[in-house]
Formats: C-alpha cells, sequence, structure tokens
C-alpha cells in the first residue's frame, strides 16, 4: 500500500512538473510573441542622424552618422541578401557576415546610383542595442534620404510586404541629377580631387567648391575658376567681337555682324550671302542657334525666337550675330594650362532606320541606351522631341511617325552639341600639328585655366591654313566629361589633367598643419612671432576656443566650429594653419580638414587621441602633455622629456620644442 501510495505521488509529481514546463512554454511563447510584435515595429528603425563635414570618431572622412535596430531574432542574412542580389547582383562578391552589413553594403550601393559614384568607405558599431552606422556621402539630403529608402525596403522584405524599391530608387537617382554633384563636368572634377587625396569641399555660402586649402587652393565651380581672368571669360561670352579679335589674329572664322532690328539682320544676311547661321551674341550649349538658313524668311523667325528668348529669361537682348555658313563636321577643341590636351568631333544627334519602326520609335530605342542615361555618367544626353526637332525633320520631308528605310540615317537637329542630343567621337591622336598650334596660340592671349574652341572642319587631319576650317566661338568654362566619357574612342581624364595643372604632377594641394585638443592665446602669439622671425610675409592661421586668429591678429568666432576652420583654409594666403579640436567640438562637428603633420595633446582623453592620431601624416611629431610633463614623440617612440610648473612655462616650453621643427614644417610642401 505504502508502495503505491509513492507511485501515485510521484506520477503526481511528474505530472504537475510537465504542467508547469508546459505553463512555462506557454509563457515564453507569449513573451517570445510580444518580443516579435516589439521588434517588429522596431525593426530596422533609424534615428539620431549626424553629418560631420570632415573627419570624425567615426570615420576618417565627412560622414552620415545613425543609429539603427535590428532585431535580434528574425529573418537570417541569406533572406535579405536574396532579395537585395536581385537588384545589387555586385553583393554576389561582397562579404556580408551579418544582416548590419547587409545593410551598410546596399547603402553604398545605392548611394553610389548604378554610376559608380566615388563613395567606398562606412563604419558600424554598437550603442547598446543599436547599432551605429557612419558613412561618406556627397550630398547630405540625398544620403538621408537613401539611408530611409533602404531602412523601408528591408523593413518590408522582414514583413514579407511589397516594396517598389527600383521605383523609388530611379525617383532618388532623378534628385540626385539636379544636385550640384549631378553636373557631369562639376561631379568628374569633384571625383579628380578625391582620387588623388586633394582636400575637396562645398562653399555653399558661395555656390562652389575648393580643392585644396590655403594658398594653394583652386576655387571655383564647373571649370570656372578664381585664378582665370574675369575680363577674359566675360569677353568670350560676346561672340561679336572674339570674331574680330580672330580675325585680327589672321585666324579662319566666319565674318559675323551683330544686329539688333529685324530688317538690319536681313539686310546683312543678303550682303553675306545664304547659307548663313544666326545666334545670340551672347549665349553656349548651341542655344538658340540656327544654321543652314536659306531664306530671308528663316533669318527672320530666328531673329524673333532670339528677341523673345531674351525677354522670357529677363534678360538683355545683347544682339543676334549672322555669319556665313561653313560647312564641314563640329569639333571641340580644348585647352587646359594653355596646352592643347583633347578634341573631340560632335555629329547632330540622329537615328537610322530598320524598315519597321518610325522615327519616335527610333528615337526611343536610342533613349534607351546605356550611353545615353543622361546622369553624372553617361556620355550623352537623351534626344529630346520638341518644335526644333518636328521642324527640322519636316523641312526634310519627314515626320515623327514617318519609317525610314533600313540603314537611312535621319539627322534630327542642325546642331551638333552634346546637350541637345549630338553624339562625340575621340579625335585628339588625329589633330594635324597645325591645328595644336593655334589651340595654344589662342590659349596664349588668355588667362583662363580651361578654354574650349569649336570649329567646323572638313578633316582635323588637316592643317587649317589648307582651308575648310573655320572657328565658330570660344568658350571660357567649357564642360570636360565628353572629353572624360565619349560616346566613340578613348577617355582623355581632362579633370586629371586640370588638377595637375594646378596642383602640379604631384598634386601638392597641402598646408602644413598643426591640430591640438587645447592651445592658449599665449602660445599661438608665441607661434605667430617665431614663425615671422623665420619668414618674413608668412600667413599664419590659427584657431582656439577663442577663435579665428590670422597672422596672431583676432578675427572672429563662429558657433559653428567647422565654419572657422573652413575661414582659415578659404584664406587665399595661408602657409600653415594651427586648429584646436576639443572632445566637445570633435563630437558636435568633427575638425573638418584632413591630416595634420604635427599634434599637440594636452591631457586629452579617449576622444581627442582616436581622432587627431588617425590624422596624423606618416611619422610626425606628437607632443604629449601629461601633468607637469612633455612628451615628445616620433613613430610612437619618445625623443625628448621635458618639464613646467605654471601656464606660462608650459607654453615657452612648448615653443622651445616647436623652434627646433617649424622651419622644416612650414617646408613640407
Amino acid at each position: 500500500m505504502e508502495e503505491n501510495n509513492y507511485i501515485n505521488k510521484l506520477e503526481k509529481s511528474k505530472r504537475l512538473i510537465e504542467e508547469l514546463k508546459e505553463q512555462f512554454e506557454r509563457e515564453n511563447q507569449k513573451i517570445l510573441e510580444y518580443k516579435k510584435e516589439i521588434y517588429r515595429t522596431k525593426d530596422f528603425s533609424i534615428s539620431r542622424f549626424y553629418t560631420y563635414s570632415g573627419p570624425n570618431y567615426y570615420l576618417d572622412r565627412q560622414a552620415v552618422v545613425f543609429n539603427i535596430f535590428i532585431a535580434p531574432i528574425g529573418d537570417s542574412v541569406d533572406y535579405y541578401r536574396e532579395k537585395a542580389i536581385e537588384i545589387f547582383p555586385a553583393l554576389e562578391h561582397i562579404d556580408t557576415p551579418y544582416v548590419i552589413d547587409l545593410f551598410a553594403e546596399v547603402l553604398i550601393l545605392t548611394l553610389k546610383m548604378e554610376i559608380d559614384l566615388y563613395i567606398n568607405k562606412y563604419s558600424i558599431s554598437k550603442d547598446k542595442d543599436e547599432y551605429v552606422v557612419a558613412v561618406e556621402y556627397l550630398d547630405e539630403d540625398i544620403t538621408i534620404d537613401a539611408i530611409e529608402l533602404v531602412s523601408d525596403w528591408f523593413r518590408a522584405i522582414s514583413n514579407d510586404e511589397e516594396f517598389d524599391f527600383r521605383g523609388e530608387f530611379e525617383k532618388l537617382q532623378q534628385v540626385f541629377d539636379k544636385t550640384p554633384f549631378g553636373g557631369p563636368t562639376l561631379y568628374s572634377l569633384i571625383e579628380a580631387g578625391l582620387k588623388r587625396d586633394i582636400p575637396v569641399f562645398h562653399l555653399i555660402e558661395e555656390n562652389q567648391f575648393q580643392w585644396g586649402y590655403g594658398k594653394k587652393q583652386l576655387r571655383g565651380r564647373s571649370t570656372t575658376f578664381q585664378k582665370d581672368g574675369i575680363k577674359d571669360t566675360e569677353f568670350t561670352m560676346y561672340k561679336d567681337m572674339v570674331g574680330e579679335f580672330l580675325e585680327m589674329c589672321g585666324f579662319p572664322t566666319p565674318n559675323g555682324i551683330n544686329c539688333f532690328e529685324e530688317e538690319e539682320i536681313v539686310e546683312e544676311a543678303l550682303k553675306i550671302g545664304f547659307p548663313v547661321v544666326v545666334k545670340p551674341v551672347a549665349g553656349h550649349k548651341g542655344q538658340g542657334v540656327t544654321t543652314n538658313i536659306t531664306t530671308e524668311e528663316e533669318v527672320r523667325k530666328s531673329f524673333k525666337s532670339i528677341v523673345s528668348a531674351a525677354a522670357e529669361l529677363g534678360v538683355n537682348f545683347d544682339g543676334a550675330l549672322v555669319q556665313k555658313m561653313i560647312h564641314g563636321n563640329d569639333h571641340r577643341l580644348l585647352a587646359v594650362g594653355g596646352k592643347c590636351v583633347a578634341a573631340l568631333k560632335r555629329v547632330p544627334a540622329f537615328v537610322e532606320g530598320n524598315g519597321h519602326m518610325n522615327i519616335e520609335q527610333l528615337i526611343n530605342e536610342e533613349n534607351d541606351k546605356l550611353i545615353r542615361l543622361d546622369n553624372a555618367r553617361s556620355p550623352l544626353c537623351k534626344i529630346k522631341i520638341d518644335e526644333n526637332l518636328i521642324e527640322f525633320i519636316d523641312q526634310q520631308g519627314l515626320a515623327l511617325s514617318s519609317v525610314p528605310e533600313p540603314g537611312q540615317k535621319i539627322t534630327l537637329r542642325k546642331v551638333a552639341n552634346i546637350s541637345a542630343g549630338g553624339v562625340s567621337y575621340n579625335v585628339t591622336n588625329e589633330m594635324h600639328p597645325d591645328n595644336i598650334a593655334l589651340v595654344e596660340d589662342i590659349a596664349s592671349y588668355f588667362q583662363l585655366t580651361c578654354l574650349g574652341i569649336d570649329v567646323l572642319a572638313a578633316d582635323i587631319s588637316k592643317s587649317w591654313r589648307d582651308g575648310d576650317f573655320g572657328i565658330i566661338e570660344i568658350n571660357a568654362g567649357p564642360g570636360v566629361f565628353m572629353h572624360l566619357a565619349p560616346a566613340y574612342g578613348e577617355s582623355i581624364d581632362v579633370p586629371a589633367l586640370i588638377m595637375k595643372s594646378h596642383f602640379g604632377e604631384n598634386f601638392n594641394s597641402r598646408i602644413p598643419i598643426i591640430a591640438a585638443n587645447k592651445v592658449s592665446n599665449n602660445l599661438i602669439d608665441l607661434i605667430n612671432n617665431k614663425l615671422h622671425e623665420m619668414r618674413n610675409g608668412i600667413f599664419f592661421g590659427a584657431l582656439n576656443e577663442t577663435g579665428v586668429f590670422m597672422n596672431g591678429r583676432y578675427f572672429h568666432n563662429n558657433q559653428d566650429h567647422c565654419q572657422n576652420v573652413k575661414l582659415i583654409l578659404r584664406h587665399p594666403k595661408t602657409d600653415i594653419a594651427l586648429f584646436c579640436h576639443d572632445a566637445e567640438k570633435i563630437h558636435d562637428y568633427g575638425i573638418f580638414h584632413k591630416g595634420a603633420d604635427l599634434l599637440i595633446l594636452d591631457h586629452a582623453d579617449h576622444y581627442e587621441k582616436a581622432v587627431l592620431k588617425e590624422q596624423l601624416i606618416g611619422t610626425g611629431y606628437v607632443l604629449e602633455i601629461e601633468n607637469n610633463e612633455i612628451n615628445l614623440l616620433k613613430g610612437g617612440e619618445s625623443v625628448s622629456v621635458n618639464y613646467f610648473f605654471t601656464p606660462e612655462e608650459k607654453d615657452q616650453r612648448i615653443m622651445d620644442i616647436l623652434s627646433e621643427h617649424l622651419n622644416h614644417i612650414i617646408s613640407l610642401y
């Protein structure tokens, strides 16, 4: 009996334990489901955006930093990866062990905009239960939009929801194309700088960019720079005066008369003899140009069109130029730094018939080609169907609905400008030596970094002296991406040639920089006095918590730390700079500049040491100050130790050490 009771009790205990286990499992399942629901609503949520316009704690360059929550329980990385590879096949060859790694790689590919923009670096760290991602950027707004887009996409994948990433991505690409970085020539110059370790930053207040620091700087937008002669740039816009100048030099150019009245231009056209060209006296990119005019009626129509365009734009009508029409292929010849570096043949937009598609369909097919993506990296622009195009094919007895014969070439415009859909061929190696000399002779008369010369020539390999050659116009600030990416033929890296023309063979774009976390006004005075003692006329810019000092004189103090750094680097006379970045400034702003040749770390915390030491170039000197000791380090090894007992004595000891090395530092670049 006792044995049976024992067995019964044991069975009851077992059942009770099983029931408790089941209850615990149910409770755990409820907790798990609750967590999943919480995770589902929080998954891929992003927050705490920070933007740094230079090196910072997270990345050694400008970066957008944000927090992102990724549920610790959920779909595997392979599940997301499978979806992501459908959009970005390049991920097939990129290692992404965790979901956060995949997210960051997808973000980088998104920021590249499918045109291989020069954006490559990111970092991932932890902040409690969230990740901190820092990604380099070109345009801040585009980058934040891209982060939100990728976040929304991953969240949709997690929830098994439909999401048109491709459609949203294309919208983002279109927005990017409208930013300053979407301009092919400007972007190619920015990339040329970045690839050659030339610092590049946006001067937002001036709507231009700067390459290099201080006295080494190149500053401008597109291919017009601060060192270009403003009168020379202005002169090239007046085509009538340019024509007279070229004629004076003995260069072949069609005679032209600038006219202000309709009857006047008709009279001059009749004097010159048809065919003629009518163009605005001030203009570019072939805008308002009408070629091969053969009737008085066409002259009147072209003149009225130019007058109307000026009124619509709200600008003065400076006249319409009428010139003798020259026949030949359109060429853009380019000089950089006075040297002829590139030649491009341009033909007007055209399509070839296939016997079954009409002209409109052929244009659409042509516009679908990769070379006509019409973005920051595509060689050609799309062919736009407008009134001018319709009128031009009408003159050929054709309409958009016409079906050309197989192989029949249909020219769609009179002008060959790339912006008007023209097609480009690199012919640099075909140029006759006389034509190269002509380009350089013309360029020698102007103080311009870049000069574009538009000519019509039957054959660019024949000397201009043999005839069939005429200079149509010259342009300051010409587009150069067309040479870097012609539709057909070899690439000429003109952006690199522009960088070399200004910065030299070694792309020397830096000035000596001393970076510190704490510097007194007294020490700035001591350094300034010593520098001027060593080199008369030297320009020294310094920044500490008081503000900006120029040659020892207080200048200004912006609330924004980066603006203060920029004030010094933007000054065209700065020979050497000192920047003070404490932990608070580094956290809030970063340090803006890249690189430092000497560091002063005065009781620096981990934050200050991490960021500033990362920017030390080569085996530059480091002055580490702790308690009453100044330790001079080179390559991590102690060189000397000095002691002090008062703040004034500390400054003097630092100055004594610097005095031994300043001459070397100011001669570095």
